[in-house]
């Protein structure tokens, strides 16, 4: 017999009971992806939860700083917990832990304690990169844009591990990280995600132009400046790229290809006429003939 938090109870009805909640967990989780559940990252000294194992997943509360020492409890993946004195080292170091609500006290494997670094300051939340790679998720988890910053809210879409997103700014809320950002791909959708999980990118890669033309690339005109200006053709696919060249309202060029750099379209362009000169564009002065 073994002894419970609700009594007394037989090892064959322990065994029933586990075995049907086995079953629930392969019913629930066969075939479906799930939204991202992991816990938030932590921030602030002293900030701890429970992490290094699966999303859902729970680690053993012994009453001492040993596997020798029965299990008290147990707590799961992102619950928080206030660290207490630890006692041994490397591997073998334990600390006593806490849950915040104080119901669930004794030594966990300090491998599992999750410790936060200083909160960020709003100077490292303004800016960032123009894009951001989805990256962290298991192999069945989507990662849920959420209609507010916050957990609870409303799921809009979710994304896969690689994505790229385009970042429109984090904020905190709480310890947590949330970035506002804009789908690129599929349905449009901007919303809300957990920082935790983005990485810098450099955003889509080879942008193809329009099929159509020959000779070398589609022909396109110079238009959209303003009275007077020229458009720069550079050595590169960037404004820090050396100016080789200026093109005059109307110019016919040839467009060797497009990509992505930072928020700027730039095309590879060759230069139709007596002169030939290859170089880089800005494409929003491009029109397709």
């Amino acid at each position: 017999m073994y002894r419970t938090g609700l009594g007394y109870l037989r090892e064959g009805v322990l065994l029933s009971i586990s075995a049907f909640l086995v079953v629930l967990w392969l019913t629930a989780s066969a075939g479906h992806s799930q939204v991202s559940e992991r816990a938030e990252p932590v921030t602030g000294p002293g900030v701890v939860t429970i992490g290094g194992i699966a999303s859902n997943s729970r680690i053993n509360v012994r009453i001492g700083p040993s596997v020798i020492f029965p299990v008290a409890d147990t707590l799961g993946y992102g619950t928080r917990v206030r660290k207490g004195l630890c006692v041994g080292g490397g591997s073998a170091e334990w600390c006593q832990v806490e849950t915040m609500d104080g119901r669930v006290s004794g030594y966990v494997s300090a491998k599992y304690l999750v410790e936060g670094a200083e909160r960020p300051t709003e100077d490292d939340l303004a800016g960032g990169p123009d894009y951001w790679e989805v990256k962290g998720l298991a192999s069945n988890e989507r990662l849920g844009v959420r209609l507010e910053p916050r957990s609870g809210s409303t799921v809009l879409a979710t994304l896969r591990n690689n994505e790229i997103v385009r970042n429109l700014g984090c904020k905190m809320t709480g310890a947590v990280r949330w970035c506002r950002v804009r789908s690129l791909t599929g349905m449009d959708v901007t919303g809300w995600v957990s920082g935790r999980y983005l990485k810098e990118s450099r955003g889509p890669i080879a942008i193809q132009p329009p099929v159509g033309g020959g000779g070398g690339g589609s022909l396109y005109t110079v238009a959209g400046l303003a009275a007077g200006d020229t458009l720069n053709v550079r050595s590169r696919a960037s404004t820090q790229g050396t100016v080789i060249a200026r093109l005059a309202q109307g110019s016919k060029v040839r467009n060797l290809g497009c990509e992505q750099s930072g928020q700027t379209r730039w095309c590879q362009i060759r230069t139709t006429g007596g002169v030939e000169v290859t170089g880089w564009v800005n494409a929003s002065y491009l029109r397709a003939n």
